[in-house]
């Protein structure tokens, strides 16, 4: 048996039926298995809350022992379906980031389903990127990057920014997007089952996150449904075989595509959703030094000076 085949069946004997449960206790059950981080040396951090009306956003920033020269900041998104994860969560892989990257890295603690629904999370997003141009901390722009639901959140922010006008956005990474509320793809029916993350764990989160939004498709939901996705930054999309979200996150790098925007696309045929946030997990190295090159190319090329 492979380290691939161990950690599903791990997996999917461990992982709290939360589809079963009220949501804020099932946000709870998964919250319980979060383990600190062993990886402190990676990178320094220190928390801070974006002040945005009467809705605080807390915030943890990641400052690497050396950074980059030219390297743009990320801000970050945590996946979790909208209804759970954290910075916590998330630290021992954003600390990774920093220092593979060399850059500083925001994780940002958006508000979650059920609380909080549709457009909420990628304005929290794009309110920590504002507050991350204004503290002087990405003078080079800024990546927008998030795994499963934070990559649609991260999709999401780099639109509401282009809309806005003068984005300070140079990039943008989808690690398995969460997009498609219809769950209509293939890769839905052909990994339904068995694969760590279910049909019927993907349709709590839709149903969790949309309550009675009477439009499921709708632009606040997804980027899937934005017409126009020209004059985003260049993107990289990350899917995985064994997912059932595999292939609407390649339907998203297909529709950038047309649309005009770089995309690179990493397929891991062998993999299964989240692989990449799980420390210690041998099978997902490669796909990491691919994501750290990728990350670094998205520095903006220096402009040439006039003569």
């Amino acid at each position: 048996m492979d380290e691939t085949t161990r950690m599903l069946d791990l997996l999917n004997a461990t992982f709290p039926p939360i589809w079963t449960m009220d949501p804020l206790a099932g946000r709870a059950a998964v919250d319980a298995r979060i383990r600190p981080a062993a990886n402190l040396d990676d990178a320094d951090a220190e928390d801070a809350v974006v002040a945005r009306g009467t809705h605080p956003i807390p915030i943890r920033v990641y400052r690497p022992a050396t950074i980059r020269d030219g390297a743009p900041a990320t801000v970050y998104a945590h996946g979790g379906g909208f209804l759970h994860g954290s910075i916590a969560g998330h630290d021992g892989f954003c600390r990774r980031w920093a220092r593979e990257t060399e850059s500083i890295v925001v994780s940002v603690d958006y508000r979650l389903a059920p609380e909080a629904g549709p457009g909420a999370a990628r304005d929290d997003l794009v309110a920590a990127a504002d507050w991350t141009v204004v503290a002087g901390l990405a003078p080079h722009g800024l990546l927008l990057a998030g795994d499963s639901s934070g990559g649609n959140i991260a999709a999401g922010a780099a639109i509401a920014l282009r809309d806005r006008g003068h984005s300070p956005v140079v990039g943008q990474v989808m690690l398995y997007p969460f997009l498609d509320p219809a769950m209509a793809t293939e890769s839905h029916r052909t990994r339904a089952a068995g694969y760590f993350v279910t049909a019927e764990l993907l349709a709590h989160y839709w149903r969790t996150f949309l309550g009675d939004a009477a439009d499921r498709v709708h632009p606040d939901v997804t980027p899937l449904a934005v017409d126009d996705l020209g004059d985003l930054p260049p993107a990289v999309v990350v899917t995985a075989g064994l997912d059932p979200l595999c292939d609407e996150g390649a339907l998203y790098a297909r529709r950038l595509r047309a649309a005009g925007v770089p995309v690179v696309e990493r397929h891991h045929p062998d993999q299964f959703h989240g692989f990449l946030t799980i420390p210690g997990f041998g099978p997902a190295a490669s796909a990491a030094a691919l994501l750290w090159s990728d990350v670094r190319a998205l520095t903006p090329t220096p402009a040439k000076e006039q003569t």
